[in-house]
């Protein structure tokens, strides 16, 4: 028979040891596809990001993991509870020994870094947030609480441990989130010392994803500005014979949702054609792939077209008229915080004729039509 005391004892040990084997049970459980329930490695990622983020000025608090004040280890485990519904270890130690180790060349957004701050063991860790920034929750030095550092300044180089990854992470994902590997390459501990780069209190946290390559924020909703140019062909019906017509400059700026997006817009144009220099005025909506447009213009100079008998004249210029057409673009490429696309234009810009002039279809399709293919960037704001 085992008395009392003893089956206390046993009970005692039975639970110390439940306590330090959780360690070793988080180990064997790795967060992969099937455990972030159907969110997207990538989006999990920037999700544990911005989790982290929405705590930049919680205070250092000693074992604290709320709002009211985070130590390190608090900071990266409400971030998985918060972003990812996902528990995780709870100390500095525990998470490393969880973590998956990968070379600091790997890094990329979401991974870990740990320090060896204090002891032998780790004793500091923090998200990586790409470009060498890391947030973490500081308990010394000249600001403190949850802020962003550099892995290149010189005590978390000289402190550097490793890093760790929790997220699943292939080229797949890379893809998805614009980042490229050799980003990653450059920074780190063992990249070439710089000046020491530190952030005002004014800081906009977003920056940290943007500078990293993220332009998801197109998802989001948001301001807009942009620039473009294009090349106006020629060669069409009849005038017009060289392939070159003219250019076109295009500045815009507007709002842009989760599909759709307005705008206004500036176009200067030189239409050599006619020889004329216009001025429209546009609104436009639709998407990134196509939009329809119109608006006023002012002409300068006197429009002609020339043909193969002879000029056609149309009404003179310093006046107004209007123009509407429609934009079709290729998939844009994602570069920084915006877009970059390859698109078309087709552009009905109607002229008056002189007086004595007559219809003629093939020289005035020539004149109110204009094409033109070009580049344009849009950023968001």
């Amino acid at each position: 028979m085992i008395c009392s005391k003893e089956l206390l004892k046993l009970k005692i040990s039975f639970l110390l040891g439940f306590l330090f084997s959780i360690q070793g049970i988080f180990a064997v459980i790795p967060i992969n596809e099937k455990s972030l329930q159907g969110i997207p490695a990538a989006e999990a990622r920037l999700k544990l990001l911005e989790a982290a983020e929405s705590c930049l000025g919680t205070p250092y608090r000693y074992a604290g993991i709320d709002r009211r004040g985070l130590d390190c280890s608090g900071l990266v485990y409400l971030s998985f509870r918060e972003g990812l519904k996902y528990a995780i270890p709870r100390t500095a130690e525990g998470i490393y020994a969880w973590a998956e180790k990968i070379n600091t060349s790997e890094l990329q957004i979401g991974d870990l870094v740990f320090f060896v701050t204090t002891g032998p063991g780790v004793s500091h860790l923090g998200i990586y947030a790409g470009e060498g920034r890391f947030i973490h929750s500081a308990s010394e030095g000249p600001r403190t609480g949850v802020i962003f550092s550099r892995l290149d300044e010189a005590y978390w180089k000289r402190t550097y441990k490793g890093a760790g990854r929790a997220l699943p992470w292939d080229e797949t994902i890379a893809q998805a989130m614009d980042i490229t590997v050799d980003t990653a390459k450059s920074t780190g501990p063992e990249a070439v010392d710089t000046q020491v780069e530190h952030y005002s209190p004014g800081f906009n946290p977003g920056e940290a994803v943007n500078l990293a390559g993220k332009t998801t924020a197109w998802k989001d909703p948001g301001f807009y500005a942009g620039f473009g140019a294009a090349w106006i062909w020629g060669g069409y019906f009849e005038g017009s014979h060289s392939v070159f017509r003219g250019f076109s400059a295009l500045a815009m700026a507007g709002y842009k949702g989760s599909t759709l997006r307005m705008g206004l817009e500036l176009r200067p144009i030189w239409d050599g054609a006619l020889g004329v220099f216009r001025l429209p005025f546009t609104f436009s909506i639709g998407t990134d792939i196509f939009q329809v447009f119109g608006g006023p213009a002012y002409a300068f100079g006197d429009p002609s077209l020339g043909l193969n008998n002879g000029e056609k004249y149309y009404s003179g210029g310093a006046a107004w008229y209007w123009e509407a057409g429609f934009s079709g673009a290729l998939p844009p490429i994602r570069i920084n915080s915006g877009i970059l696309s390859f698109f078309g234009e087709l552009v009905w810009q109607p002229y008056r004729w002189r007086n004595g002039e007559n219809l003629s279809i093939k020289p005035d399709s020539t004149a109110n039509l204009r094409l033109s293919t070009g580049l344009r960037y849009l950023w968001h704001l």
